[in-house]
């Protein structure tokens, strides 16, 4: 009789120990957890900070783009005036050679009146009107040597102001090319800055997106961590719910077509699903039905509560399994969905709360649906 009283001492001795061990390990395991939970929680902060700092990048990149490419039009544009100019400049240059020859064929010819006339007026200076015969001849040959002096002056006049008209077309030409020129070179050197901008923005994307694909693969390592972590949780048949972040069974299968978002307006504070029609919809978790009833603008709605403040949400269901009061089981199916207005046919919309405050269910579910 002592030794069996003995032997079952022993033996729930041992089943204490055991349990307490269990006991151990399951609080080793749920501070493993939730220090990934920890560590997921940063790695997706640094993803989706990384994943905007991409954007703003990404936007100045285009933007720099842009205006390379009318920078570039620019450019193009303004070396087409210039090409403009230098056809003008080379076609004034003809137009020079051939004013200038005019020129010496006009001085030659003037040369030669002036080699002709000169002994004719030194003549008629030293002869004092010798040979004349009446006051009529007299006034021919000096009307005649004037417009020949007239015609001579007129010519020289007339090749010098062809010069100086030359000499200021080109002049003019030399100016436009030297502006055309100098916005030319103020254009590329701002096309050469905005590449450089372009090339620093590139290199600076390129970083950014390589430390967004390192931290998205130390996320899902992470995850992977955590989903192991549960698996090992749940074979102890724990039910505490904050054990099982980032595990958590979808509800329904179907196509998300719009996520958790308090900053949206209006505000998202959950899911909503498009789902095949009268899908069947599951509790995530173990609990206990507190709400099956119709809820203004949400259709019917079953609410669960898992314990520690926790509660999942379920709404415009085509109808329902459960009562109020009754303790469901995790996966175990609650109705049937129903017509979502916002999907314009069937579908759910799912929330999770804490504390009557709506939490974001992508933290909770697992990754894959």
């Amino acid at each position: 009789m002592v030794y069996m009283r003995f032997f079952f001492c022993l033996i729930f001795s041992f089943m204490l120990a055991v349990q307490a061990f269990a006991g151990n390990q399951a609080g080793s395991i749920h501070e493993a957890i939730e220090k990934q939970n920890h560590e997921a929680d940063t790695r997706q902060s640094q993803v989706l900070d990384l994943k905007r700092k991409a954007d703003r990048l990404s936007n100045k990149l285009d933007a720099v783009a842009k205006r390379v490419r009318n920078m570039t039009n620019k450019v193009k544009s303004q070396e087409k005036i210039l090409n403009g100019i230098r056809k003008n400049e080379e076609t004034a240059r003809k137009e020079h050679f051939v004013l200038e020859a005019r020129k010496d064929v006009i001085f030659k010819e003037l040369n030669a009146l002036l080699k002709t006339l000169w002994p004719v007026h030194v003549q008629n200076v030293q002869s004092r009107f010798a040979g004349v015969d009446s006051w009529a001849m007299a006034d021919r040959r000096f009307n005649w040597l004037s417009s020949v002096y007239d015609a001579t002056r007129i010519k020289f006049l007339e090749a010098r102001e062809m010069a100086d008209q030359l000499k200021i077309n080109l002049e003019r030409q030399r100016l436009l090319e030297k502006e055309a020129e100098y916005q030319l070179a103020r254009i590329n050197k701002s096309k050469d800055r905005l590449l450089q901008d372009k090339w620093t923005l590139r290199a600076s994307l390129k970083k950014v997106t390589s430390k967004k694909r390192s931290l998205e693969s130390e996320l899902q390592d992470i995850l992977a961590t955590i989903k192991q972590l549960n698996y090992q949780l749940s074979t102890q048949k724990t039910k505490k719910f904050d054990f099982y972040k980032r595990s958590l069974p979808w509800p329904v299968d179907g196509d998300v077509i719009s996520r958790f978002n308090l900053r949206a307006k209006p505000p998202r504070r959950g899911l909503s699903l498009r789902v095949i029609d009268e899908a069947e919809v599951r509790s995530i978790f173990w609990g206990k039905v507190v709400h099956n009833d119709t809820l203004r603008g949400f259709g019917k709605v079953v609410i669960v509560y898992h314990g520690y403040n926790y509660y999942s949400l379920y709404a415009y269901l085509q109808d329902t399994f459960v009562e109020t009061g009754q303790e469901v089981e995790k996966d175990e199916p609650i109705g049937r969905a129903g017509f979502y207005p916002l999907v314009d046919g069937p579908g759910l919309y799912f929330e999770l709360r804490f504390h009557q405050k709506p939490i974001n269910p992508d933290l909770w579910l697992t990754s894959l649906n």
